[in-house]
C-alpha cells in the first residue's frame, strides 16, 4: 500500500514536471552567451546591481559596470555583447486621496531605455522597458512611507532586471 502511494506520487510529480510546471524563479534563463557587458549612465546607478544579480544567476559573467555618456562609442570599444542602458525614469501619479484630501496611494512607473551590441554592432532596441508599482503614503508617518517607497522602488528594479532578461531570452541570441 505504501509503496503504491509512492509511485503515485512520483508519477505524478514527473506528469507536472512534464508539463512545464516550475515554481516562480525556479528556472534557470536559457541564454547562449556567457558574458555581457553594462554600459550605464555615470554616477550612482541603482538598477546596476540587480541587473548584475539577475544575469549572474543565469550563468552570465558580468564585469564591473562601464560609465559613459556615449553609449554606442563604449559598446563599440567591447569585445562580446554590451548591453547600453539610460538614465531611469521615475514617474509618480496620484491614484487614490486620503481622508484630509492629500495624496493618499501613488502609481509608480519606472522605465530605462536598454539597446544590445555585437562587438560594437546595433543587433536590437533601443527599447523603453517599464514596471509599475505603487505605495501608499501616511502622512502621519513620513520616515515609513519614504521606506515604502524605497521598498517597492527596489522591487521595481528586480522586475526591471527581470524583464530585461526575458527581452534577452527572446532575442535568441
Amino acid at each position: 500500500m505504501q509503496v503504491s502511494r509512492l509511485v503515485c506520487l512520483g508519477m505524478l510529480l514527473l506528469a507536472v514536471n512534464a508539463c512545464g510546471f516550475a515554481l516562480r524563479g525556479s528556472e534557470q534563463a536559457a541564454l547562449s552567451f556567457d558574458r555581457m557587458t553594462v554600459i550605464q549612465p555615470t554616477g550612482f546607478y541603482p538598477l546596476a546591481d540587480p541587473l548584475a544579480q539577475v544575469l549572474r544567476t543565469n550563468g552570465v559573467s558580468v564585469p564591473e559596470p562601464t560609465a559613459t555618456g556615449d553609449s554606442a562609442g563604449a559598446a563599440s570599444a567591447t569585445e562580446g555583447y554590451a548591453l547600453a542602458l539610460g538614465p531611469e525614469t521615475l514617474e509618480q501619479r496620484t491614484i487614490s486621496i486620503n481622508t484630509r484630501a492629500g495624496a493618499g496611494q501613488y502609481e509608480l512607473i519606472l522605465s530605462v531605455d536598454a539597446t544590445l551590441y555585437q562587438h560594437g554592432t546595433l543587433i536590437g532596441g533601443p527599447q523603453t522597458i517599464t514596471t509599475r508599482g505603487n505605495f501608499y503614503e501616511d502622512t502621519a508617518n513620513i520616515s515609513g512611507s519614504n521606506s515604502g517607497r524605497d521598498l517597492a522602488l527596489e522591487d521595481m528594479r528586480r522586475a526591471l532586471a527581470e524583464q530585461i532578461l526575458r527581452q534577452l531570452q527572446a532575442l535568441n541570441l
